[in-house]
């Protein structure tokens, strides 16, 4: 399979979905810790805000931003697509699109409120990050499927961590303008690994199923 996760990654995963509930859920109930942690970071990032680094952190989030991140899981979808490679394609979309669709039903219903001072653009719910989920999810996808086919060793240790720099720079960012706050990005890294790794885990199962049911994927390399 050209999309596949090992046990390893499965048990990560499982740890980092324990970890998120037991999150969501002292941020659900106002729990002193978090809270307390919480507003300490935001009480540091307020008090280092410069000119030079609100332009800095205005191109991360623009970057990091879910609508950028679609950008990006489309951009990746049709190379593959140009590949002949129909089923990861697909994978792409439905892993980022469902990735903040969960995100946002997530906000929803834990229904934290923005820090203060945070900009009137940054509206909503504020657990978990949708900036952060986005990002990282674009991250772990390109983890799983790009990185590992890079035969140069040193381009693929650059690109990941140009990839990892980019997405603790959207992070930070979210940070930086109160748009969030720390366990909210913590909660976002937590989710969109977990998201990435169980939507792998059923790529075997739904590309098999697509090949047999559906003509047009007859052929594909799965």
């Amino acid at each position: 399979m050209i999309i596949s996760v090992t046990n390893k990654q499965r048990r990560h995963a499982l740890l980092a979905a324990l970890l998120f509930i037991v999150l969501a859920v002292l941020i659900g109930t106002n729990a002193s810790w978090p809270a307390d942690m919480d507003e300490s970071v935001r009480f540091f990032m307020t008090g280092i805000q410069t000119s030079y680094g609100d332009a800095i952190m205005s191109v991360a989030t623009f970057l990091g931003s879910p609508a950028m991140n679609l950008f990006y899981g489309i951009i990746l979808a049709l190379v593959l697509l140009l590949a002949d490679l129909k089923l990861p394609s697909l994978w792409v979309i439905l892993t980022i699109f469902g990735g903040v669709v969960i995100t946002q039903i997530i906000k929803i219903m834990v229904h934290r409120d923005r820090p203060v001072g945070h900009l009137l653009t940054d509206s909503g719910a504020s657990f978990p990050s949708q900036h952060v989920t986005a990002m990282w999810l674009t991250v772990f996808i390109m983890f799983l499927l790009v990185t590992p086919n890079i035969s140069s060793t040193l381009i693929r240790i650059l690109t990941k961590w140009f990839l990892i720099t980019l997405t603790l720079m959207t992070m930070l960012s979210r940070l930086y303008f109160s748009a969030h706050f720390l366990t909210d990005t913590i909660g976002a890294f937590l989710l969109a690994y977990v998201w990435v790794i169980f939507c792998a885990s059923l790529y075997p199962m739904t590309a098999t199923f697509l090949k047999k049911k559906f003509w047009m994927f007859k052929d594909q390399e799965a």
